[in-house]
């Protein structure tokens, strides 16, 4: 029986080959947007369950009573956590990309600067399953590193790494590190990153700090590492989180401090849309995707279905004589269904084709690279076959509801039921393309709305030159011989040196920062802290409202023996002044009394993803960072003239350079691959969804080719009949975006709530994607009508 099934099947598909290649077509790219949105979902909800003991390790998180959560904390409490809480195993302290430096191998030329340099825990590599190549990956002792197998390769070549040494020139002066480990390559669906990890004991010694008393990995004072800790099996991590709550409470001034559990899993998105806490990616974005595959996939389901129902009036006398055979609708039911299943798995198979094709590109439209190994995994392959088979048995029960009902007089009178099931599918389709189109013109909206602000600060034209990390005896000789030697170039118009970079971060944050006369506020206050020279406000074009900019000796002298800061407008408001005018030569406490000698105008340091912050501005002859001006018509010749000097005053040091618009144009990456993947969607759904139009239209024209064919003989003109067969799929359109304007304004006003600076919603992104919905729509209706316009009439009505 069932191989009669299928026989008939393919010869009805072969047969009927537009309804086979639009159905094809449709169902094709509905599985292959599905299925490699399905594998990026399975991506981000993958992150970090490659550790054995993941189920056990949670990050420790602090919030201090208000909606402010903070997950970079004094070390100091990693011991004091292990002495008094007995179900706690081990607690790893991890300090992340605060490393980054020039890596030299001894008695060779090489010399490398590298960032991904993280200081961790000795038994690290005991708590979290990162895969080890070679060698023990201890790091209890000092000085000790872990490497990948990628920086073994490269330091060492083909040599065996281990026991070697490298030698690093960071802030924390030069020291030497022995290999203990080489790790293969770490997975990339992993939050806690890195190319080399470096024994936090190392910092124990005040002489590997060069002075960065901060980093003292058992202090108490600064917030840099994030806490891990490995509980005993069955431990429940509510009430340990609450027994390390009431201990705290027990400290002065910590009485509304809560300590939180965050499950290692749960780093990546959370545990939910609501979750609270700090995670490296959005579950809500991922979401999003999801439910996108979701649509495409049911848009494309939908077109099959449609089509489906409109294929039965031309199969109508097949049907006829398979009742008048005896053949009962379970039976009709079980010849569809078998269609059904054959077409998506031919449809499956070429999508999965086609998916490993465009494979290298996803990395390119989702930012990030895809593990389409979850398309692998049983559950995947259960939830596919379970696709599958729900789909295959709505197509035929779907099809038997809409063959009709005979009379039971005559077995050859057949009448379809009403065509309203089959619109208001065509409706939901235009629905869930419209709010699509919809979103990525907003997306757009945003994205551009962000790149076109007036960011208070001047990023064009910037040539930013990596600083130097081993400068040697004469530091600050060096550094000024470097400064004038440019500035005595006629291409160079301006120099200054910044420890970080806008776009890139700020050199820490902290808090404690009070007016003379504290408040109960301040507490809950932090600042972001910038290190610069005297040439930074200036090269950067940010406005002083009030007071001074700092002098080159203020800077050479640095701002821990001058005791002076600068402030933004926010910091001002901040720390309780009136005005800028009246910060100006006000003290502020940060331990010692600190001078306000200026008040910069607010300036977007960071993207305009976030709220500008209290910042605060040390003064420094700083070397972590050159940004110059130069002139854009010499910009080759001057960076052959930069590298030239750069080598020659600071030796052995790697020369790196970049260009600040880029920096900052490329903290808009998340909004454009959101946007570019939201095009690409759109595109499909409304591809998809003409196809269906497509079809209905060649089917709708089909059953009335011998009324044009009257009308036409009539004198109906080719306007006229193009407006007859139009005009209800045209009003389907119509009718879906009053249903997905809502839609897409409320996903929209929801999503832009996250962002401080909105570009809002206008209704001419509305009305575009209206317009443009409905222009394709019609173009693809009229393909059809016009074909039937221009049909000979006497062709259409030789049979009557």
């Amino acid at each position: 029986m069932w191989k009669n099934y299928f026989k008939i099947a393919f010869r009805s598909l072969i047969k009927r080959r537009l309804f086979t290649v639009v159905n094809l077509l449709g169902l094709v790219l509905g599985l292959v947007a599905f299925l490699g949105l399905f594998a990026y979902v399975a991506t981000e909800w993958s992150f970090n369950d490659f550790h054995a003991n993941k189920d056990s390790i949670y990050r420790i998180v602090v919030s201090e009573g208000d909606e402010s959560f903070e997950i970079f904390l004094p070390p100091g409490y990693a011991e004091v956590l292990k002495t008094n809480f007995s179900d706690i195993v081990s607690v790893a302290r991890v300090a992340q990309d605060i490393a980054g430096g020039m890596v030299a191998i001894p008695e060779t030329d090489l010399a490398f600067r590298e960032d991904a340099i993280n200081f961790v825990e000795g038994d690290f590599f005991q708590t979290f399953s990162f895969p080890i190549a070679r060698g023990t990956a201890d790091l209890s002792a000092t000085n000790t590193a872990v490497i990948t197998q990628g920086m073994a390769d490269k330091f060492f070549g083909s040599s065996d790494p281990i026991g070697e040494t490298f030698l690093l020139s960071n802030q924390f002066g030069k020291q030497a590190f022995t290999v203990t480990g080489v790790l293969e390559p770490i997975p990339f669906r992993s939050d806690i990153t890195g190319n080399l990890f470096l024994s936090i004991s190392t910092l124990e010694n005040p002489a590997n700090r060069s002075g960065n008393e901060w980093a003292d990995p058992t202090g108490f004072d600064s917030g840099f590492v994030n806490l891990f800790v490995l509980t005993k099996p069955g431990v429940a991590a509510d009430v340990l989180a609450g027994q390390l709550t009431n201990f705290i409470r027990q400290t002065p001034n910590s009485e509304e401090t809560t300590i939180l559990l965050q499950d290692l899993p749960s780093l990546h998105l959370g545990n939910s849309i609501s979750d609270p806490l700090p995670t490296t990616s959005e579950m809500g974005a991922v979401l999003v995707f999801l439910a996108i595959a979701i649509l495409i996939l049911a848009i494309a389901y939908v077109n099959y279905l449609n089509l489906s129902s409109a294929n039965i009036l031309t199969r109508i006398k097949e049907i006829k004589m398979r009742k008048v055979l005896g053949a009962h609708s379970w039976q009709l039911a079980q010849q569809f269904m078998t269609e059904t299943f054959l077409i998506l798995l031919v449809s499956l198979f070429i999508s999965v084709i086609g998916l490993y094709i465009l494979a290298p590109f996803a990395s390119d439209i989702f930012g990030k690279e895809i593990w389409f190994g979850a398309l692998k995994t049983p559950q995947t392959i259960i939830i596919i076959t379970a696709i599958i088979g729900t789909c295959a048995l709505i197509s035929g029960f779907y099809v038997v509801l809409l063959s009709g009902k005979f009379d039971q007089r005559s077995r050859l009178k057949f009448k379809p039921e009403s065509q309203l099931l089959r619109k208001s599918l065509v409706v939901f389709q235009f629905v869930i393309s419209i709010g699509i189109i919809v979103c990525t013109l907003v997306i757009r909206d945003q994205l551009s709305f962000m790149q076109s602000q007036n960011l208070g600060m001047n990023v064009d034209q910037k040539l930013v030159v990596s600083g130097p990390n081993d400068v040697g005896e004469n530091r600050s000789s060096k550094l000024e011989a470097f400064k004038q030697s440019l500035e005595s170039q006629t291409f160079v118009k301006k120099i200054a040196g910044s420890n970080s970079l806008p776009g890139q971060g700020y050199n820490f944050s902290t808090a404690g920062i009070t007016p003379m006369l504290a408040r109960p506020e301040d507490k809950d206050y932090t600042y972001s802290m910038l290190i610069i020279d005297d040439q930074f406000i200036p090269t950067y074009e940010i406005e002083i409202l009030a007071g001074r900019n700092f002098t080159s000796t203020e800077a050479i002298q640095s701002w821990n023996s001058i005791n002076k800061v600068m402030i933004n407008e926010s910091a001002a408001i901040q720390l309780g002044f009136a005005s800028p005018e009246a910060a100006v030569g006000q003290n502020i406490l940060w331990g010692n009394p600190f001078e306000v000698v200026g008040v910069t105008a607010d300036y977007h340091h960071m993207s305009l993803r976030e709220a500008i912050k209290p910042m605060i501005f040390l003064a420094s002859q700083a070397d972590g960072y050159f940004t110059l001006i130069v002139d854009p018509a010499q910009m080759k010749e001057a960076i052959a003239s930069i590298q030239l000097a750069y080598e020659s005053i600071f030796p052995g040091n790697p020369f790196t350079y970049s260009f600040m618009d880029e920096k900052f144009a490329a903290l808009y990456e998340q909004e454009a691959k959101l946007s570019l993947a939201f095009s690409i969607a759109g595109i499909l759904a409304i591809l998809i969804s003409c196809l269906g139009l497509f079809g209905l239209a060649a089917y709708a024209v089909q059953q009335r080719l011998k009324e044009i064919g009257v009308r036409k003989v009539l004198g109906a003109s080719t306007e006229s009949l193009i407006s007859l067969i139009s005009k209800d799929f045209a009003f389907l359109v119509l009718f879906a975006m009053v249903f997905a304007f809502p839609l897409a304004w409320y996903a929209m006003n929801s999503w832009q709530a996250d962002f401080p600076y909105k570009a809002g919603l206008s209704i001419w992104t509305f009305s575009i994607a209206g317009v443009l919905t409905l222009v394709i729509a019609l173009i693809t209706i009229g393909f059809q009508a016009l074909k039937a316009a221009w049909a000979n009439p006497a062709e259409t009505l030789k049979s009557e």
